[in-house]
């Protein structure tokens, strides 16, 4: 398989995890992983979810919270190249695979290789976040945080080609502007029930976002 990000991207991205205290560094994502700890649970009462990898985990709080919400019940890993950490990459799939604020990272040439990769890493259904906005961190090159932005169709396009099932939603801001898309996606689609069932039990459908740069734009009527 093709890489999955480039040596120049890897180390910007160390630099900024090592800079900047605060980057990669929730673990709630932004409010999309809240209940993320009950949703994997119910999940594995179906017999559904005995393993979780979040994908690009930053400084690996989300990781961390979420093995201690489950326990030993579930299995929590996480991976991310540029955090020395996490770097090393699971090779057995996983039964739910988060990538959560990630996407919108990848460089252009790989965006392709890193859906690749998160299918075949899944084994049941994965749960993507993508933000659409910029950020308000910087690279050391002086480019964006968010290298790869992009509108909701151009990223359900791509991930349908990876994915058998997916569904989708916006996360808005207050501004009247989508920040997030929320995307479930599988390629059982017999666990499509299910993986609406995850959605569904993470409560974030409504979900209203405020500041960052759109912060600074008016609202719209």
């Amino acid at each position: 398989m093709a890489r999955t990000i480039s040596d120049e991207q890897r180390e910007l991205n160390k630099k900024l995890h090592e800079q900047n205290a605060g980057y990669g560094n929730r673990d709630d994502g932004a409010g999309m992983a809240g209940n993320l700890g009950k949703a994997v649970l119910r999940m594995h009462e179906l017999k559904s979810c005995n393993s979780v990898l979040d994908y690009g985990t930053g400084k690996g709080k989300l990781v961390l919270r979420l093995r201690k919400e489950v326990g030993n019940s579930i299995v929590i890993n996480g991976y991310d190249p540029a955090v020395e950490k996490w770097e090393k990459k699971p090779s057995q799939k996983h039964d739910i695979v988060t990538c959560l604020d990630v996407l919108e990272h990848i460089e252009l040439d790989t965006v392709d290789s890193v859906l690749e990769d998160i299918r075949n890493l899944t084994n049941n259904f994965c749960y993507l976040v993508i933000d659409l906005q910029p950020a308000v961190k910087k690279l050391a090159d002086g480019r964006n945080a968010h290298v790869m932005l992009a509108p909701p169709d151009w990223w359900l396009s791509k991930i349908s080609r990876y994915f058998a099932g997916i569904a989708s939603f916006p996360i808005m801001h207050a501004s009247g502007h989508q920040q997030k898309l929320i995307v479930a996606a599988t390629n059982q689609v017999g666990g499509v029930p299910i993986m609406f069932m995850f959605l569904t039990k993470l409560k974030i459908c409504g979900f209203l976002m405020d500041g960052g740069p759109l912060g600074k734009v008016k609202p719209k009527n």
